[in-house]
């Protein structure tokens, strides 16, 4: 049930009266909770609903008020998985789990006090280790993430020390227009 109300909910998120809706609705708190489940499909449809509601400012704050950044910022740590060269089904969904955390991070990360709570729940050094993957469905929203994020100084100063510029510059000879157009 939880899946098939998920799966509605992240297509018909994409309109902005819908979203609204699902904030006034308490969807986000609930969608947070999800995020604790052990299933990754769950993990992964809530936070690409989260990115899609996160599109304005109350449906941010919210998603911070109610613990939601630790958790999205939880979902990047892939633990052991190589984020380059082959991948078993099981691997694909913890790199699956990762890029969706990453989606929702984007749209969080609009809100200066969203980014400092990223900063604080470790989501730097995560960035920087899903940075060197080589799974392009991965690296836009990590790169948009820290496109977004990058306006803070302490952010510029961790993509500099946390060496981030060398695969930034990697990633502009990406065939992807979009992953290059935030690099």
């Amino acid at each position: 049930c939880k899946i098939g109300s998920l799966k509605i909910l992240k297509e018909i998120s994409t309109n902005t009266q819908i979203r609204r809706a699902i904030a006034d609705l308490g969807g986000l708190q609930t969608m947070v909770k999800i995020l604790r489940e052990h299933d990754k499909e769950l993990k992964c449809l809530a936070a690409e609903t989260i990115a899609n509601v996160a599109k304005f400012r109350r449906a941010r704050r919210t998603v911070r008020q109610h613990g939601g950044i630790k958790k999205l910022v939880g979902l990047l740590d892939c633990g052991g998985v190589p984020l380059n060269g082959p991948t078993s089904p099981e691997m694909e969904r913890d790199i699956a789990v990762a890029r969706c955390g990453a989606l929702a991070l984007w749209s969080c990360s609009k809100s200066r006090k969203n980014k400092e709570a990223m900063r604080k729940a470790g989501a730097i050094p995560l960035l920087a280790k899903l940075l060197k993957s080589t799974h392009e469905e991965m690296l836009i929203p990590v790169v948009g993430t820290l496109q977004e994020c990058a306006s803070e100084q302490s952010y510029r100063l961790a993509i500099r020390t946390e060496g981030m510029v060398q695969d930034l510059v990697k990633n502009l000879n990406s065939n992807t227009d979009e992953l290059q157009m935030h690099c």
